[in-house]
């Protein structure tokens, strides 16, 4: 009689051990299969606050996580497209229409197609730029520079842009500024994406203003401000959203 009574507790025991760890990580299983053969869609219910529970709670968190990076790469992907697509048109049609006798082939429409190009190496780059980033190859030669001349390189191939549409450009630097410790290739980028940026906003006899002024915690703050149509308050939200 008590072997009986103690076989059927180990078997009710057992039964219970089965639906509270076995189970549960038999469905885990299951979905972690569908999400390494590309299924993104499993969830595991998750009915209690112990490990098994917690297991499934960073199973959820990280299937959540690959469906919102596939979801960037899709929009990435349209993104490259959409940007593509304009210039390579440009481009085919310009040529087309010289072939053909439609369009002159002076030096003008020449300059014209030369910039197009300038624009696909320049989305192509900023393509490689961002896988390396996304890779974790992108790394930063920080060195102490002087931001001021660093200001000044990053400008002056603007000069003659903003001249050609009336715009000034105005460099308020203090005067005294420290070295800053930066990767300088990286932050002239940033400084002429933000001002070629304003440049296409500014209207012409506008300004354009870069200034660089020692901030708080020791941080040198530098800043670009143009005389242009600017955000509208209700986008301001919006300003980091894919197109």
């Amino acid at each position: 009689l008590a072997g009986l009574i103690a076989t059927l507790a180990a078997m009710a025991l057992g039964s219970i051990l089965f639906r509270q760890i076995v189970s549960p990580v038999k469905r885990l299983t299951l979905a972690a299969q569908k999400v390494a053969a590309g299924d993104l869609e499993p969830r595991i219910e998750v009915k209690s606050q112990d490990e098994i529970g917690q297991l499934a709670v960073a199973f959820n968190q990280m299937a959540g996580a690959l469906a919102h990076d596939r979801e960037l790469r899709r929009n990435l992907i349209a993104d490259v497209t959409h940007e593509l697509r304009t210039p390579l048109s440009v481009l085919q049609g310009n040529l087309e229409a010289m072939l053909d006798g439609v369009l002159p082939a002076n030096p003008k429409e020449i300059a014209s197609l030369r910039d197009e190009t300038a624009l696909l190496s320049r989305l192509v780059s900023d393509l490689s730029m961002l896988s390396l980033a996304e890779a974790g190859q992108l790394k930063l030669e920080r060195v102490p520079t002087e931001l001021e001349a660093l200001i000044a390189r990053s400008i002056e191939p603007l000069r003659l842009q903003a001249e050609s549409q009336g715009i000034h450009l105005i460099a308020e630097i203090s005067p005294g500024l420290p070295q800053t410790n930066v990767d300088s290739d990286r932050i002239e980028q940033v400084v002429r994406n933000l001002v070629s940026n304003a440049l296409r906003y500014t209207p012409g006899g506008g300004n354009i203003t870069i200034r660089a002024n020692p901030g708080a915690f020791g941080f040198i703050q530098v800043q670009v401000q143009d005389t242009g149509m600017g955000i509208a308050k209700e986008d301001l939200e919006h300003v980091f959203d894919p197109y």
